[in-house]
């Protein structure tokens, strides 16, 4: 007879299997999930893009904030996020240097296009700089990587100068820092990230009372935000970002907040969404914030995905049946769950 170590291990082996098969049942500790009668809960402090990938692949978050291991970052083509970094860091040098002041004067159309070229060039002679030390020649291939580069930035910088009746903005803002945001009475979430650029009426030192407009930018063909479909946009994670940063300005006294996403496929340069139009959708970010304090997240969608691009799993992972992750995800997340089948959306 076998051990009767290895007997259970068996056991406990086949009783895991079955649970994470079990569509009448929510997320349990097989489901990546703390166990729910265990007193260590710790609450990690979430970035924006954490919560933002929670609704698509959440146990690649639960691993990554729980267990402290992610997969190795896709490095076959660098170039997508490369360009959003350069793209992001010289929109955000198109304000005066900083005198501890939040917001700095809206520059001129010319201006704001000046700087972008002047950081933009700056990049570009720096690795001329580095090739000339070497005796090297700039590779053609990054020549044509980083004018595309400048281009999306110029592109877009012109969009954001042609906004009317903002005087003063602020580039890169950090938002988290002041602790947690409130979501709905006794409901918070614990969490950090970068606001690309806030757009204000008055020069003032705090947020108190005014009235804010959000912009985030989007260096590929990102639609403009909409108010039709907005519980879907934001649990599939399209408006949740800056539906987190809205709810985060108004936790610092704004009045007033909208927000908007810039990019090559946006026309009309002017806010898209406000907070106001999140207060129905209360519900999917208080269970955002029962994921975070209760450490349950769950499994979703495939690991290998045919059609989209999908991160890989840092431990070996078996695929359980979609329609029972679906099943699952609805009881243990009910208002993370769509109202529309993507078909209804073609």
């Amino acid at each position: 007879p076998k051990p009767a170590a290895v007997v259970t291990d068996v056991e406990q082996t086949l009783i895991a299997f079955n649970t994470r098969r079990d569509s009448s049942k929510p997320a349990g500790e097989y489901d990546y999930a703390l166990r729910s009668n265990e007193s260590y809960r710790p609450v990690p402090k979430l970035s924006v893009s954490d919560l933002e990938r929670m609704v698509s692949s959440p146990a690649i978050i639960w691993m990554k904030r729980y267990l402290g291991i992610e997969a190795p970052k896709d490095a076959v083509n660098p170039w997508a996020a490369t360009t959003g970094k350069w793209v992001h860091h010289w929109l955000a040098n198109i304000i005066e240097a900083g005198d501890g002041r939040i917001f700095s004067a809206f520059p001129s159309l010319t201006e704001i296009d000046k700087r972008i070229r002047l950081a933009a060039d700056e990049r570009c002679a720096a690795l001329r700089r580095l090739c000339d030390s070497v005796r090297k020649v700039v590779p053609d291939w990054w020549n044509s990587g980083w004018l595309n580069a400048r281009y999306l930035a110029r592109h877009l910088g012109a969009k954001i100068g042609g906004a009317k009746g903002w005087e003063w903005i602020a580039t890169e803002l950090a938002v988290g820092r002041e602790g947690a945001v409130k979501i709905a009475d006794g409901v918070e979430l614990e969490l950090h990230g970068q606001v690309d650029l806030v757009l204000a009426q008055n020069d003032a030192p705090s947020f108190a009372g005014q009235k804010i407009w959000i912009v985030d930018y989007k260096t590929g063909s990102t639609k403009e935000l909409k108010t039709s479909d907005l519980h879907d946009n934001l649990v599939k994670g399209t408006t949740l970002q800056l539906g987190l940063y809205a709810l985060a300005m108004r936790e610092r006294g704004a009045a007033e907040v909208s927000v908007s996403i810039i990019s090559l496929a946006v026309k009309n340069v002017g806010p898209q969404l406000s907070v106001v139009d999140l207060a129905p959708h209360t519900d999917v970010f208080a269970d955002l914030a029962e994921m975070q304090f209760t450490g349950v997240f769950g499994m979703k969608g495939e690991i290998r995905p045919a059609f989209v691009y999908s991160a890989p799993y840092p431990l070996a992972t078996l695929q359980i049946d979609n329609d029972i992750l679906e099943d699952k995800w609805a009881l243990t997340h009910p208002a993370l769950v769509l109202e529309k089948e993507e078909w209804e959306t073609w």
